[in-house]
């Protein structure tokens, strides 16, 4: 341990000592976080109106008296974007009873802020009471899913009477009844889950950042530049060998890390960040340290020189930083571009911390956010051990 304890004691020093090392490793990653958390503060606090319309009228489809089309029609319209702007109405449609129980889920989940039930005989009720028939059947009147006490949910709530009140408007001129439509009012509870805030999506984005990038250029850099000035070569011929070396240079950049998570958990607290430090987040937090420490050596592996490893590692550093979604969610993307992004391991690594501190739902499963970075993390170990050269 004397001599492992010498090479950490040596490394860690050269990296406090290295203006541009430190710059990159420690004080970037927490510019970054200031500088984006500072500008998209609001994401995600911003009301954005989903709607779920659930249309299960049957009788009197495509004609002129499928009355249930004009109030889908009218919400469509509400929900298209005019001079480039955003609509207020975000609308998703089906007609079956598992999608109405899958909307009534997201709603309980606050995926969606109300659910529109237009029932199956609604055609046939407005009909004939437009022209007085008389009715046997019983009323089914238009349901309206919200959640109580939630501004969101308030406002779909009032688009949808709206438009609601507009179709009894049109029609009461016709008929002469007062009450066509009344809607019916369904609360649903919401269940116990964390709005979306951006800063806590930063936060976790930038610690997998930070732990990605000591690996790839602090490691890189201890591998190349020390190989490069035939410095690796002087320590093997005293009586340390390369394990001592690997040990110690391990337990340097873990130092680093450890230093960089505290100063990101720090600021991002300060900044407003609300964070889970549980078990589960802990563990999940060594499980990141582990596996992105072989990007280096992986990197290191392919390099001749140590300008060109640091070319590498910076193109990995790019690929894996803004296709993981560490910054921005991934969803609305192309199909090439999400491609790529769910086969690399900060994507996982990132929807796994986020779920483990509380932050969001992951959208892969936490096998896969375990597996596939582990799989990455032994196969890069594997071939850096079978080609990485300690001497050129």
């Amino acid at each position: 341990m004397k001599y492992v304890s010498t090479i950490f004691k040596a490394l860690f020093l050269s990296n406090l000592k290295s203006p541009s090392g430190l710059f990159w490793t420690i004080i970037f990653p927490v510019i970054l976080l200031v500088i984006l958390g500072s500008i998209f503060l609001n994401v995600g606090k911003s009301i954005s109106v989903k709607v779920s319309i659930v249309n299960e009228s049957s009788t009197f489809k495509g004609s002129n008296m499928d009355f249930a089309s004009y109030i889908v029609k009218a919400l469509r319209n509400m929900s298209k974007a005019t001079d480039d702007k955003v609509p207020l109405l975000k609308i998703e449609s089906g007609t079956t009873s598992r999608f109405l129980k899958k909307s009534v889920k997201e709603l309980k989940l606050d995926k969606i802020d109300a659910v529109l039930v237009i029932p199956k005989f609604f055609n046939t009720y407005i009909y004939a009471r437009t022209l007085h028939f008389p009715l046997k059947m019983k009323n089914e009147p238009i349901e309206i899913y919200t959640r109580q006490n939630s501004q969101s949910s308030n406002i779909a709530f009032s688009i949808l009477d709206s438009v609601v009140s507009a179709f009894n408007k049109k029609f009461i001129e016709h008929s002469g009844i007062k009450k066509l439509v009344v809607p019916k009012i369904e609360y649903i509870s919401l269940k116990k889950s964390s709005p979306f805030s951006y800063l806590n999506f930063l936060v976790t984005g930038i610690i997998v950042m930070a732990f990605m990038t000591v690996a790839l250029f602090g490691v890189t850099d201890d591998l190349l530049v020390q190989r490069e000035k035939k410095v690796l070569r002087r320590i093997f011929v005293a009586p340390i060998d390369r394990g001592h070396y690997l040990l110690g240079m391990t337990l340097s950049n873990l130092t680093l890390e450890v230093f960089q998570f505290a100063l990101i958990l720090i600021v991002g607290m300060w900044m407003g960040a609300k964070l889970n430090l549980g078990l589960n987040a802990i563990l999940y937090i060594l499980l990141t340290l582990v596996t992105t420490m072989p990007l280096g050596f992986f990197v290191a592996s392919f390099a001749k020189s140590a300008n060109s490893g640091s070319a590498l590692a910076s193109m990995f550093n790019f690929l894996f930083m803004f296709l993981g979604g560490l910054f921005f969610p991934i969803t609305n993307v192309p199909f090439a571009v999400k491609a790529i992004a769910y086969s690399i391991p900060t994507t996982y690594l990132a929807n796994g911390l986020r779920a483990a501190m509380g932050v969001s739902p992951s959208p892969t499963s936490i096998y896969l956010n375990i597996l596939v970075p582990v799989l990455w993390a032994v196969v890069m170990t594997l071939y850096s051990v079978r080609y990485f050269k300690w001497e050129v």
